[in-house]
């Protein structure tokens, strides 16, 4: 009877421990799991912001040896008539306000 009652015990305490094992584990491993998570995204956002980069440097390109060549081929007329703009000339312009 005293064995018997030794063992339930054992098996008792034992059970609490076990349960922390497991929710430690689990812990780890949902860390882990987070961790790879964050280094996945941030080499995909890295990977994007280089995309965008090297898109917007190509469109700059583009946009500025075509503004060369389209002032190359404008021809250069003389403002004669150029006045400074004073309040009587300048017109209003509607604005919306939301």
């Amino acid at each position: 009877m005293n064995r018997q009652t030794v063992n339930s015990m054992q098996t008792v305490s034992t059970l609490p421990l076990r349960q922390l094992l497991f929710i430690g584990v689990a812990l780890v491993l949902t860390i882990v799991a987070g961790q790879f998570y964050h280094s996945v995204q941030t080499a995909r956002l890295a990977d994007q912001v280089a995309a965008q980069t090297a898109l917007l440097a190509k469109i700059q390109a583009t946009r500025s040896t075509s503004l060369v060549k389209a002032a190359e081929t404008l021809p250069q007329a003389p403002v004669a008539n150029a006045s400074p703009a004073t309040i009587d000339n300048v017109v209003p312009q509607e604005r919306w306000v939301f």
